[in-house]
């Protein structure tokens, strides 16, 4: 049956109202927010009075709005020990060795920061004068450079060797013999440019150049006929000597004239400087120490070194914060420097590992040993842990003889030391804790 054409119109337009409204209503709805009005007059259902007193018209978006109560609790409160980030980040050229091995999957072993106390590692090495054996049957002194790889070797023949350091087999740099001498005493000056050289029978003492190759004697002052101790001051401005008696003489190492002579009521038997030069320790042969002050020249301090019924040696750290004094009787005792202001002092330790005469006292470079040794007995060395004060046990090892020890002596950067003894040997140890000359 046929519609007719009102029909089918009314049908049609219904439809197209359908169609098209609904289509009207999506284009609006994708159309952006700014499209439509901000403000439109609806009332919300609940109001939080919380709400009200945080103004969040003044945010675009819930993400400014975080970082705005963030900003503010760190102002109030700080930033969290967990929230922060370290900066670790490196560049690639900035990586070094042991970036990369952690980054391979090695395990990175980090150097212990102090010295192990109960065991230390020494390698033996040949004799620093292998080649010439020559410097007498003692070996009175060893030196090593300040600045370069090479020790000096003096002894009682009055031959003095230069010979280098570091390799297994010793080079020859220089050697040389200083006539009718034997020599007591050596000690290279601050720059390492000079040597200075002094002998116990003679009415000099020697500078020997180094650049030039060339020694060169000079006279000490007439009161010093011959000098029983030898020194020069950490900052090479002064040269200290004493004759065995109550005096000590203080001589200018740029002009070689004498500066001052000190005089105290007992007989020194051993002196040495402070770290800075600006005082030294002087140790009476009955325990007495004086302090005297190198810029007035006079004394700031006397003491008895506790115990002590016979004064032997003395010696301080490179640091300054230790003093250390060996008696006849084997003792040693060790002072904190910083404490000697008190009326008597006490010793922060006592060692008495040793039973005769202390005949050497060496700290090293960063005081963490204190090597003490006696020439009366043979192998009478003992190395000291500072600052437990333990002895380590394996040094000397007992398969080794020493003999009776007449020097000891560290390198600069404690990686080396030497030991001389009455047998021509100037022996050599690599302590393997220290990893540099």
């Amino acid at each position: 049956m046929k519609r007719k054409l009102s029909d089918l119109d009314d049908q049609e337009s219904r439809l197209s109202q359908i169609l098209f409204s609904k289509s009207k209503d999506l284009v609006e709805k994708l159309k952006p927010l700014d499209h439509y009005e901000k403000n439109q007059d609806q009332k919300p259902v609940w109001i939080d009075e919380d709400d009200e007193q945080s103004d969040i018209k003044s945010f675009n978006s819930k993400l400014n709005y975080t970082e705005k109560l963030k900003q503010k609790y760190e102002t109030l409160v700080g930033t969290p020990s967990w929230a922060k980030i370290r900066n670790n980040k490196m560049k690639t050229d900035e990586y070094g060795d042991d970036e990369v091995l952690r980054t391979v999957g090695h395990i990175h072993k980090k150097k212990s920061e102090q010295l192990p106390k109960n065991y230390l590692e020494v390698k033996t090495l040949p004799n620093i004068n292998s080649k010439t054996h020559n410097e007498g049957r003692t070996i009175s002194c060893i030196e090593f450079h300040p600045k370069l790889s090479v020790a000096l070797v003096g002894g009682s023949s009055g031959n003095i060797s230069l010979l280098s350091i570091g390799g297994e087999v010793k080079n020859t740099l220089h050697s040389f013999k200083l006539k009718r001498w034997e020599v007591t005493a050596a000690q290279f000056s601050p720059n390492g440019s000079e040597a200075y050289l002094a002998t116990n029978h003679s009415h000099s003492y020697c500078v020997y150049d180094l650049v030039k190759a060339k020694p060169t004697l000079h006279q000490l002052p007439r009161a010093l006929n011959r000098p029983k101790k030898f020194q020069i001051s950490p900052d090479g401005s002064y040269i200290a000597a004493s004759n065995g008696f109550d005096e000590l003489f203080l001589i200018s190492t740029a002009s070689k004239e004498l500066l001052r002579c000190l005089k105290q009521n007992s007989i020194i038997e051993s002196f040495t400087f402070s770290h800075n030069s600006e005082k030294i320790y002087c140790y009476g042969t009955q325990g007495e120490i004086t302090i005297w002050d190198l810029l007035t020249f006079r004394p700031l301090k006397k003491f008895y070194d506790n115990g002590c019924v016979n004064a032997s040696c003395i010696t301080t750290s490179l640091c300054g914060r230790l003093l250390a004094a060996g008696s006849r009787e084997g003792i040693i005792n060790i002072y904190d420097s910083s404490k000697l202001d008190t009326p008597q002092p006490c010793p922060v330790k006592t060692i008495t590992n040793l039973t005769t005469k202390i005949t050497n006292l060496k700290f090293n470079a960063t005081t963490e040993i204190l090597a003490a040794s006696s020439g009366l007995i043979p192998n009478a060395v003992k190395l000291i842990h500072i600052p437990s004060y333990h002895v380590f046990a394996n040094f000397p090892d007992q398969s080794e003889n020493l003999s009776q020890i007449t020097a000891v002596n560290f390198s600069p950067n404690s990686g080396y030391m030497a030991i001389g003894n009455d047998k021509g040997c100037a022996k050599l140890y690599r302590l393997k804790y220290y990893k540099n000359y």
